[in-house]
C-alpha cells in the first residue's frame, strides 16, 4: 500500500541563524526525503503554509527555491515531490481522516501542540523534520496523547512515533517501513489468513479466530494489526531468560487479583496444544475499551495471543 511522509511543522519554529546554515538544514532535509522516497514512500504531507515556512531571517523557502547557490536538483526534488497539503486532504480512510480532525484528540511534544506527528501516527508512516533542534536528532519520539474517547473519558497516554532528520534515521526505518506497506489488510478476514505470513513468532489460540476475522473497523483493524506487530517482533528477539516487556512500544498490565478472581473462567483459555493457560497480560487499544491479552508461558519465541476485543466485562 502507498505510504507517504508527514512533515513536523515544530522542526520550523526554531529560525537558523544565517542563511548558510538554512542551506545546510535544507540540504538535508532533501536527502532524508530523498533516501525516504527511496524506501518507497511516495509523497508528503504538509501543512498549509509550508511553502511560506521561513529559514532564517529574510530567507523563506520561496527564497530557497530561486537560490542558485543551492544545489539545482536538491530544488528541483522539491518541486517535484508529491505535496499535500493540508495535513488531512486525501485521506482515503474515513475513520482515519475523523480521528486526524477531531479537536478533541491532541498531541503533545514538550507543550507544543503536534499536528504533524498526529497524523503520522494514525497513519502510521514516517514523520519528516528539518534538523534545526537537537530534539529532532532521533529516530524515534515520544508524545502525549489526550483525547476524550467513545464513552466521553479523558483518556492520557505516551505513543512512539516514527521520526527522521537524517537519511541515517531512514535507513533505520527501512525494514519497518517495508513491513508497514506488506502488512495493508483490508478487513479481519484477510488479517487472519494471513497470520502466519505477518506474525510468524505468534501462536494464535482458537477463539482468537472469529475475533479477528469479526473486524471491520479500519481504525480498530489497523491498531490490531499495529499491536501484533509489536508483539511479533518481541518474540523473535526474545532468545534466552524472561521476556522483557519494558522492550515493548505500548504499555503492558497485568490483570489485578480482583479480575483475576472474578473472570478467572474468561482469562483461562484453551490453547493449541489443549491445554489452559491464564492470560493476565494484556494491552489496551484506544479510543474505547479494548484490550489485546497474551501469554508468554511458552518461553522463549513463541507469545500466545488469547483474547482480541473489548474489555471483559
Amino acid at each position: 500500500m502507498d505510504l507517504e511522509m508527514v512533515f513536523n511543522e515544530l522542526s520550523a519554529r526554531t529560525l537558523a541563524p544565517d542563511i548558510s546554515i538554512a542551506r545546510q538544514w535544507m540540504s538535508e532535509l532533501i536527502r532524508t526525503m530523498v533516501a525516504a522516497k527511496g524506501c518507497g514512500l511516495k509523497g508528503i504531507r504538509t501543512q498549509a503554509d509550508f511553502h511560506t515556512m521561513v529559514l532564517a531571517e529574510n530567507y523563506p523557502l520561496s527564497r530557497w527555491r530561486n537560490d542558485n547557490e543551492v544545489n539545482r536538483e536538491e530544488r528541483t526534488f522539491l518541486r517535484t515531490l508529491a505535496t499535500k497539503a493540508p495535513l488531512s486532504v486525501d485521506i482515503p480512510n474515513l475513520e482515519i481522516k475523523i480521528k486526524v480532525e477531531n479537536p478533541d484528540c491532541e498531541f503533545s511534544l514538550e507543550g507544543s501542540q503536534a499536528e504533524g506527528f498526529k497524523v503520522a501516527y494514525y497513519l502510521e508512516t514516517l514523520a519528516i523534520s528539518l534538523n534545526s533542534e537537537s530534539l529532532w536528532n532521533r529516530s524515534r519520539l515520544n508524545l502525549e496523547l489526550i483525547q476524550i474517547d467513545d464513552n466521553e473519558d479523558l483518556i492520557e497516554e505516551s505513543v512512539e512515533v516514527l521520526h527522521a532528520s537524517h537519511k541515517n534515521h531512514v535507513l533505520e526505518h527501512a525494514d519497518w517501513i517495508k513491513k508497514r506497506q506488506q502488512t495493508g489488510v483490508a478487513d479481519g478476514l484477510e488479517l487472519w489468513n494471513r497470520r502466519s505470513e505477518l506474525f510468524s513468532s505468534l501462536e494464535f489460540c482458537d477463539r482468537t479466530s472469529d475475533q479477528i476475522q469479526s473486524l471491520i473497523d479500519p481504525k480498530m483493524l489497523r491498531q490490531v494489526v499495529r499491536k501484533l506487530l509489536e508483539l511479533d517482533a518481541l518474540s523473535k528477539n526474545w532468545t534466552d531468560g524472561a521476556v522483557d516487556l519494558e522492550k515493548l512500544p505500548s504499555k503492558v498490565s497485568p490483570e489485578s487479583e480482583s479480575r483475576l478472581k472474578q473472570f478467572r473462567e474468561q482469562l483461562n483459555i484453551k490453547c493449541l496444544d489443549g491445554k489452559k493457560r491464564i492470560f493476565s497480560l494484556h494491552i489496551r487499544m484506544t479510543p474505547g475499551a479494548w484490550r489485546l491479552h497474551f501469554c508468554t508461558e511458552l518461553g522463549p519465541g513463541k507469545i500466545i495471543i488469547g483474547y482480541i476485543g473489548p474489555k471483559i466485562e
